[in-house]
């Protein structure tokens, strides 16, 4: 797949199938679109491309930074998404920057310089709720009528739902600052996950008997709710069940730092600098201050035992 975050250094003589979004989650909904995208590529000899956006739109309107408390937090980091849409069959990524130029674009420009002279597009396919150009003027109904006019396919779906609930983003966000971690994969067809190498942390747990991987978040990822969950850990390409704690460890710091300390069941090493990817199935109790530190590793224990219990009867 070629990935692309500038336009000016698109260069594609084939024609394409598009898929547009923001794809801010690549949930069940946008899956949908984008799948059609690539399936109408294969069956009428396109190229398949997804176009979308680095960065949340609201927050570059906003003026706000990815460490700003009222940021709309990423379900998915960068890496995950280039991952995702890979592994979905893209032959290509635009990922770029929504900028002011974008921003202030009318949307029959956008239409015209972009999806036509930029993308070549052949087949459009967006969401019903697509929105595009300027003060977002254009809409579903406006993207059939220019399609219509150029004489390329458009492809607008409806809202997916499960039962009777409409996927959606904002759904999954609601869902993940509740800790519900069912739906949240449910709505995404994955488990949340956080990646990345193990840091260096107090041995504390160690030195008690429950060593942990300590991981530091994805500063751009929604972050659920602090407290203990059920996860799975995958390394070198084997999975352990284990146990997770969110949270700034407050019995025994009083940092703000949020990590993730991660107890693997049934391993024994160094996992210092190792790569790891910690995936949350469910969320057994919130963070709790205890009075001891023997207190909190009693509570540690019993939480590692509920875990086995746990994946013993999934």
């Amino acid at each position: 797949m070629k990935i692309y975050t500038d336009l000016n250094q698109l260069n594609t003589e084939d024609m394409t199938s598009v898929a547009l979004g923001n794809f801010d989650g690549l949930h069940i909904g946008h899956r949908k679109i984008m799948s059609d995208a690539v399936n109408y590529a294969k069956n009428n000899c396109l190229k398949s491309l997804c176009f979308t956006f680095s960065n949340h739109p609201f927050n570059f309107i906003l003026h706000r930074k990815d460490d700003d408390p009222e940021a709309i937090k990423m379900i998915c980091s960068e890496d995950e998404k280039e991952k995702l849409i890979k592994e979905m069959g893209f032959d290509i990524l635009v990922n770029i920057p929504f900028d002011e130029k974008i921003m202030t674009m009318p949307a029959d420009d956008f239409f015209k310089d972009i999806v036509i002279a930029k993308l070549n597009a052949a087949c459009v396919s967006a969401g019903f709720n697509y929105s595009y150009g300027s003060r977002a003027s254009g809409n579903a109904d406006s993207l059939i009528e220019e399609c219509k006019s150029a004489g390329i396919t458009c492809n607008i779906h409806e809202a997916v739902k499960v039962g009777d609930i409409v996927v959606s983003s904002t759904l999954i966000r609601e869902k993940l600052s509740e800790g519900d971690m069912e739906s949240v994969e449910r709505y995404l067809d994955r488990a949340y996950s956080f990646k990345g190498a193990v840091q260096h942390g107090k041995r504390l747990g160690s030195s008690n008997g429950i060593p942990t991987a300590n991981l530091i978040p994805d500063a751009e990822k929604i972050i659920p709710p602090h407290g203990v969950y059920f996860t799975r850990t995958i390394l070198d390409g084997r999975e352990y069940k284990s146990v997770s704690n969110i949270g700034c460890r407050p019995t025994v710091q009083n940092e703000k730092l949020i990590d993730i300390e991660t107890n693997l069941f049934d391993f024994e090493g160094d996992l210092y600098g190792k790569e790891i990817e910690v995936i949350f199935d469910h969320f057994s109790r919130p963070e709790t201050k205890f009075d001891s530190k023997e207190e909190l590793f009693n509570q540690i224990r019993q939480d590692c035992q509920n875990a086995k219990e746990y994946y013993k009867n999934r």
